[in-house]
């Protein structure tokens, strides 16, 4: 097995010029791959060591203190295996004999081993704004050079540790990060991840700690309470307590005391607020102590609050008579039952203004009948802590009188609208209240009940007031009118008027009195008092209203406007582009009333397209489109145009599919598609390549090996693509190969002497050519046959012929006789 020497530059020179220390071998190279090695620890490695030596006999080993497996050997190349390397670091030499001259080359090899553990190590539940400490525990890991530590938060990069330590051999790792809690940090897992980074000789190799889920609290001040300052014994009050800024609020635990004793609490949260309410019954006069604490993960705050709990019985007013005679005389007085704590101060008053004050304060009046329904109040004021407490009791007064039926509330005139709800009101005055009748001939009616009024309940009704202390008669004069009202007789709601000729909008009302009718269009006032020359801006629905004194109504009249069929570009554009296979229909439509008929016909074939249809290429044409209603008919022609995806119809080799070596010949691809396609090609990359205007051709001048391969086209336009290839070998000619032959034994018999023979390997032999089949290819193989030159297979690398020459024992230097080819 032979291992060809890997050369880096571009231009490989087939002959080197030497002076060779040995009688018959030249200078040579010992190369070993690889270079760098990079092995886990225990593992297994192969060195590759090869040399340039000419000498068949030439043999290599490997020189090292490390454990050596199998190997294999051939001409110039030895294979080693290096077996359970636990050296952290070591360099084995390679060595090569050639004519007596030993030469070394040493590989370096780097061991490395994996985490065996990565564990994270941090509070669970932190407090936002502090700062801890999170480690990160790698145990037995190497080399540290190229470990490097990260914090994941939540999938993103926290802090990045990269540890950058010389020393070899496995050891642990302890990475510590400082981290602020944050408020987003909560419920994100955190995790510690590790890179061993042995690239590019070696892979990269990661490790991550199990996750830890966080708890983020924040709780920045005390809870606040919310409580009465003052309560009365006996009775319920509402008490709640709220923190706000915390998070997170649902893990907020509250609790309420009101003395020693623990209250039942609803909790509610809301954003960053927990709110905790309570009912609680005060039972004994006296100062109770509120308590409110809230806790947080570790941190409990708490707040205190005092209610003042008092007894206050509500003040008492006495009239000496309730339901006094309108012209006599009553006593109003105000006082309190004990009070705890005492010292209650009254005060009697109406609305704002205060009459007597007091511990028991009196008031004497003689009544009017304009005292009727005054209100009365007795307020009593406790001093309960810093506040006071105030309670009122209060008292209206009934005055009696005889009935009135003033004109304000039973008029003598009423005017009412027919059709509408009324009722007769005639209300009269007195207490007891009066009851009220009224009449109208001789037919009782009803007072204060709604009713349909009609024309019949025009005339006068005889109203009596009466109550316990007399009678009071009133006569009502009603009067009925009605709003105005429209029917079809007087203002038709449907009108067809046609474009052009002279029409009046007619609407009158029925209205008492006479009603005054006005119509508009859209807003805009429309004259129905004269004839008017109809146009299309005339259709629509017109708002006609009839107004009188007593009200008015409305009534909606269309007006169609009939007109012949129109067609422009906007309904009916001349020019239409499909795509084939979708279902459409021509797009012509007609302005017109009634509704236009529209009917198509390409041109020359007469087919009609009348409605959806699957669009084909074949219906790209000239059509004529008529549009046609009971007032005429208008014509238009419409141009479709059908675009379709592209196709490679034909992918052709000229001037055949049999390429010879040297030959010309050119790809042609064909493609059909709307809008026309543009081409592209995927094939070997060659520098003998020329395309066409379009892209469409490829020729390729003095065909070669590297022009062998598949030749892809593609076609795209707007509506996709289409793929077509061949494939195309490159073939070499056996006329070619036995022509070359023949020149070379020719030329070289021709020869005679050294100077000729020279001048041909300096020409000819020597000269580098990297096209595979050229003359100097031949001419080296024939020179090989002889024995004048050893030729190497191309190299995939570099993709040229080696060549050594072997001179033998000229006079003539060497170095001169033999010169790299350009």
């Amino acid at each position: 097995m032979m291992h060809p020497r890997k050369y880096q530059d571009d231009v490989l020179h087939t002959c080197k010029g030497y002076d060779f220390p040995g009688p018959a071998w030249g200078a040579f190279e010992v190369d070993v791959w690889p270079v760098e090695a990079v092995v886990p620890f225990g593992g297994t490695l192969q060195l590759n060591c090869s040399t340039t030596c000419l000498d068949p006999s030439t043999r290599g080993s490997l020189e090292t203190s490390l454990t050596k497996g199998q190997s294999k050997n051939g001409t110039g190349w030895v294979a080693m295996e290096l077996v359970d390397v636990t050296e952290w670091e070591s360099s084995p030499l390679c060595y090569f004999n050639c004519g007596g001259t030993k030469k070394t080359t040493a590989a370096r090899i780097s061991l490395y081993r994996v985490p065996e553990q990565v564990i994270l190590e941090l509070p669970p539940v932190l407090e936002e704004g502090k700062t801890y400490p999170v480690t990160c525990w790698v145990s037995n890991v190497a080399p540290m050079r190229n470990l490097t530590v990260t914090l994941h938060l939540g999938g993103k990069v926290l802090h990045a540790n990269i540890q950058g330590d010389p020393r070899v051999g496995a050891t642990n790792i302890t990475a510590t990060f400082n981290m602020t809690a944050q408020h987003g940090y909560h419920g994100q897992d955190i995790a510690c991840h590790t890179e061993l980074d042995l690239r590019p000789h070696g892979p990269l190799l990661k490790n991550t700690s199990a996750p830890i889920n966080l708890s983020v609290y924040t709780f920045p001040a005390a809870p606040q309470l919310r409580a009465p300052h003052r309560v009365e014994a006996d009775t319920e009050a509402n008490v709640s307590c709220w923190a706000s800024g915390i998070f997170p609020a649902v893990v907020a635990q509250v609790s309420l005391r009101l003395g020693n004793q623990s209250l039942e609490v609803s909790i509610a949260t809301s954003g960053d607020m927990v709110t905790a309410q309570a009912t609680v019954r005060f039972l004994e006069p006296g100062k109770q102590e509120l308590h409110c604490t809230v806790s947080m993960g570790p941190v409990t705050r708490a707040t205190e609050g005092r209610v003042d709990v008092y007894r206050f019985p509500a003040p008492i007013l006495e009239l000496s008579d309730p339901e006094p005679l309108v012209g006599t005389n009553v006593t109003l007085t105000c006082h309190s039952p004990a009070t705890n704590p005492p010292g209650v101060w009254l005060q009697l008053h109406e609305a704002e203004q205060i009459l007597a004050s007091g511990s028991q304060p009196q008031l004497q009046l003689m009544v009017h009948k304009g005292d009727h329904g005054r209100q009365f109040m007795c307020d009593a004021n406790l001093t309960v802590g810093s506040g006071t407490v105030v309670k009122r009791t209060s008292a209206q007064l009934t005055v009696r009188s005889p009935p009135e039926l003033p004109e304000a509330s039973c008029p003598s005139t009423l005017t009412w609208v027919e059709g509408t709800q009324r009722a007769l009101h005639c209300v009269a005055t007195g207490v007891p209240a009066p009851a009220v009748a009224c009449s109208k001939d001789g037919m009782e009616q009803q007072v204060g009940t709604e009713l349909q009024v009609t024309r019949d309940h025009a005339g006068t009704y005889i109203c009596h007031a009466s109550n316990a202390l007399g009678t009071q008669n009133h006569n009502i004069m009603v009067h009925v009118e009605y709003p105005p009202q429209m029917d079809d007789a007087g203002c038709p709601p449907q009108r067809t008027w046609l474009e052009g000729q002279q029409q009046q909008l007619v609407c009158v009302a029925d209205a008492n009195p006479k009603a005054n009718v006005v119509c508009s269009l859209d807003g805009q006032p429309y004259d129905i008092t004269q004839k008017q020359g109809t146009m299309r801006g005339q259709a629509g629905i017109y708002q006609c209203r009839a107004t009188n004194t007593h009200g008015s109504t409305a009534r909606n009249v269309t007006v169609r406007v009939e007109y012949k069929p129109h067609m422009d570009e906007l309904s009916c554009p001349s020019h239409q582009t499909w795509l084939e296979g979708t279902e459409l229909a021509l797009a012509c439509k007609a302005d017109g009333e009634p509704p236009a008929w529209v009917q198509c016909t390409q041109d020359g074939t007469m087919r009609t397209l009348t409605g959806y249809h699957n669009a084909s290429r074949n219906d790209s044409g000239l059509y004529s489109c008529m549009a046609t209603n009971s007032h005429g008919s208008a014509q238009r022609a419409v141009t479709v145009q059908v675009d379709y995806s592209p196709v490679v119809l034909a992918l052709d080799v000229q001037p055949s599919p049999t390429v010879l070596q040297g030959s010309d010949f050119s790809i042609h691809c064909s493609a059909e598609g709307s809008p026309v396609p543009t081409y592209s090609w995927v094939l070997p990359v060659a520098p003998n390549l020329n395309y066409s205007a379009d892209n469409s051709t490829v020729m390729i001048l003095g065909a070669g090996a590297h022009n062998s391969g598949s030749y892809v086209c593609t076609v795209a336009n707007s509506y996709g693509s289409h793929i077509r290839n061949i494939t195309i070998q490159v073939a070499r000619g056996w006329q070619y190969d036995l022509t070359v032959v023949a020149i070379v034994v020719v030329v070289v018999l021709a020869l005679v002497g050294t100077g000729g023979f020279i001048y041909y390997l300096k020409t000819t032999a020597c000269k580098k050519d990297t096209t595979p089949g050229s003359r100097t290819s031949a001419s080296l193989v024939n020179l090989s046959a002889r024995g004048l030159c050893t030729v190497t297979a191309p190299s995939e690398d570099v993709g040229v012929t080696a060549v050594s020459c072997l001179w033998g024992t000229w006079n003539k230097p060497r170095r001169e006789l033999c010169r790299a080819g350009t």
